[in-house]
């Protein structure tokens, strides 16, 4: 099928080509009788703007990059849809990438979507990503960057996350006062990634208040994925021994803890797992991990936002580290 050119519906309607462009973009110099009958005929005809076209001529894409460590992960799913759900109110489209925890797939995608003029980029860093001086590369282009979820604070970006350290706090002081707990150990994530660092340090704010001491063997320093949950909870037993709780840093994290008690025949009622962030399936679990809520959806759909205002800004917006609360589920 022959593809529809503006020329020819001009030609149908004895318009110029201008003027049937106009149109379809609601100019103000087309009459609403004139833009109606364009539009008709458009559909009519099967039209379909070349996008790739007009972005060469205004020099807007009208695309943005979103780059995420994974994708088959609860929590990223629902930020996501948080990003889509802005975008289908807005005039830009999407372009998703999954760097797999991998700094230089991460590289690779964000060269990638610069070579296809994306007018941003929403970024959540992989736990391989050194430093913020990894995306000089999108410094001096006409190009705007927001981190969410992970990131740097106090870079030259905004930074859009939840309260980790306030909320690993929130969440083990609620093991503590609300269920009695001591003996609470910790799988962190890597304390070379923010979130790993800033979600280790309230759970030592929540045990320093309570006045309980913080065991070096209680505490085990691995990734996000339920493979590094199963793993860190391996060592855990080795050096620890079985905690009365363990707060994890992802809720990955606590799903591989729990498959390391149910290979090696431990009872999940006797160690309670407290995890940063939920998932829709945790009410199937027969004991359910207490969670601490990080809003996801809400994180994609601000995160977009922010991005749009700081494209759309004729002055510049100063970058800001923007926190969502969280909240505990039981």
């Amino acid at each position: 099928m022959k593809n529809v050119r503006l020329k020819d519906i001009a030609k149908r309607l004895d318009l110029t080509k201008v003027s049937v462009s106009k149109a379809l973009r609601d100019h103000s110099d087309i009459s609403e009788e004139t833009k109606k009958r364009v539009k008709e005929m458009a559909q009519k005809m099967g039209y379909r703007p070349n996008l790739v076209a007009r972005s060469l001529t205004s020099q807007k894409s009208q695309t943005i990059g979103v780059i995420v460590p994974k994708i088959a992960h609860s929590f990223f799913s629902s930020v996501i849809e948080g990003i889509y759900q802005a975008a289908l109110e807005s005039e830009y489209e999407v372009i998703l990438g999954v760097s797999m925890e991998d700094a230089k797939l991460e590289r690779k995608h964000i060269e990638s979507m610069l070579d296809m003029r994306v007018e941003g980029l929403l970024i959540s860093v992989s736990e391989k990503t050194a430093s913020v001086e990894d995306f000089d590369l999108v410094k001096g282009l006409d190009t705007q960057l927001v981190f969410f979820d992970r990131g740097f604070t106090g870079s030259d970006y905004t930074y859009l996350k939840v309260e980790d350290r306030e909320g690993a706090r929130k969440g083990v002081r609620h093991m503590i006062v609300e269920h009695g707990y001591e003996r609470i150990a910790h799988l962190s994530g890597y304390l070379s990634v923010e979130i790993g660092k800033d979600r280790r340090l309230g759970y030592e704010d929540a045990m320093s208040a309570a006045g309980l001491k913080v065991d070096d063997n209680a505490v085990v320093e691995t990734g996000f994925s339920e493979d590094d949950g199963y793993k860190g909870f391996a060592k855990l037993m080795e050096q620890y021994g079985k905690p009365e709780a363990v707060f994890c840093v992802t809720y990955p994290v606590g799903l591989g803890a729990l498959n390391y008690m149910k290979d090696h025949d431990m009872n999940p009622a006797e160690t309670a797992i407290l995890s940063f962030g939920s998932s829709e399936f945790n009410q199937y679990l027969a004991h359910p991990f207490t969670c601490i809520d990080q809003s996801t959806f809400e994180l994609g759909y601000s995160a977009f936002e922010r991005l749009i205002m700081e494209i759309e800004s004729e002055d510049g917006v100063p970058p800001e580290l923007i926190s969502l609360q969280t909240g505990i589920l039981n």
